[in-house]
């Protein structure tokens, strides 16, 4: 009975040993794979952390500031300038480039019958040559009829409200029909005479205010 103990006794111990052997070869894989990954620049503590966009964000070009938007009206207005020099020269029409747009400014003595809205016929070779630049561009055009100081009242207009909005509607009328010009790019304002261009005191200055102002508006006022 004795002997069959120290039998059992045996076999059990050695299979302890076995199991434990097992688990110190596990554990010397583990750190032989640790190792390995860690000598490869990979350590499993750092893997997510690794400064790979940072990296690549560096081998991209600079950014370069967004060109302008908006059209640039420089060119049509010069071509404007050379077109209508003469009648510049003659103080019959001005050509400004503003914020909003190119102003052309039409003189109602050269272009209008004192106290009417009827557009002289001798205005409509100029006229036709701004017409020839717009059909070129893209941009809306506004009317903006303007008058002096001096009150109006006959039988056609009783102010000068409506004065410069006769006259500016006449000149998109012009435009539309004479000139092909889509209706749907053109519209018209009237200022009467608070929005004068010189000084009402003098005869001179009351001539400059009495206008039509065509302007090409920039793409910001579009």
């Amino acid at each position: 009975m004795t002997r069959g103990r120290r039998h059992v006794s045996a076999g059990t111990d050695r299979w302890m040993v076995s199991w434990s052997d097992l688990l110190t070869l596990l554990f010397a894989s583990v750190v032989v794979l640790y190792a390995s990954a860690a000598r490869n620049g990979f350590p499993a503590s750092h893997t997510k952390t690794v400064a790979k966009p940072a990296a690549a964000a560096k081998t991209l070009p600079p950014r370069h500031p967004e060109a302008p938007t908006g059209n640039d009206l420089t060119d049509p207005f010069e071509r404007l300038r050379e077109a209508l020099r003469h009648e510049i020269g003659e103080g019959r029409m001005d050509v400004a480039l503003e914020t909003r747009g190119i102003v052309v400014s039409l003189r109602d003595q050269s272009y209008f019958t004192s106290g009417s809205d009827e557009i002289q016929s001798s205005a409509l070779d100029s006229i036709g040559e701004v017409a020839s630049v717009i059909r070129d561009l893209p941009n809306n055009v506004r009317l903006e009829g303007h008058t002096d100081s001096v009150p109006i009242h006959n039988a056609r207009f009783r102010d000068n409200w409506s004065l410069s909005a006769a006259r500016s509607a006449a000149v998109l009328a012009l435009l539309e029909s004479r000139f092909a010009i889509p209706a749907t790019r053109l519209a018209i304002a009237a200022y009467a005479d608070n929005k004068p261009a010189a000084a009402n005191e003098s005869a001179e200055g009351r001539a400059r205010n009495r206008r039509v102002d065509i302007v090409i508006l920039s793409k910001r006022n579009i």
